[in-house]
């Protein structure tokens, strides 16, 4: 009885801790699963309409194809994502040059969203929170096929 309460609990721990250096694809996974950009001041041609942002399509700043974790947010909508090691730098050194800056996140040709840098990213830990962020989250759901909105 003893031995058999240490084998489950040692099994416990080993399912709890994240296997360090794991790829982790989307389903499809014969295009990037987003891509960052600097975005481009666009002047309209209307003098009286908002100035837009574009970016170019030659140039991402970051291309993701892989994470090394992607799990649900606590509220069970969200979705949370690690970057690879290689990426995680890639995208800390992004965030320290446009900190207080803007990023455009592109995926299958559309932007999906405009995130404003208020601090470096050094972990590698990205979250997209339910509402807000709620056309990442259900994209990045639909990509990994975890718990996908009906």
């Amino acid at each position: 009885m003893q031995i058999s309460l240490r084998l489950a609990a040692i099994a416990a721990v080993m399912l709890a801790v994240p296997v360090i250096g794991a790829e982790i694809k989307p389903v499809d996974s014969s295009t990037p699963l987003f891509r960052i950009f600097a975005p481009i001041p666009v002047k309209p041609a209307n003098s009286a309409a908002p100035a837009g942002l574009t970016f170019d399509a030659k140039h991402p700043l970051l291309v993701v194809s892989s994470v090394s974790d992607v799990r649900l947010a606590r509220d069970r909508k969200g979705v949370v994502i690690v970057l690879m090691p290689v990426e995680t730098q890639k995208f800390a050194a992004i965030t320290r040059k446009y900190n207080q800056g803007l990023l455009l996140l592109e995926a299958q040709g559309r932007v999906l969203q405009v995130v404003q840098i208020t601090a470096p990213i050094t972990d590698g830990v990205i979250g997209f929170k339910y509402p807000d962020q709620a056309e990442v989250a259900e994209y990045l759901r639909r990509r990994f096929r975890i718990a996908e909105f009906k």
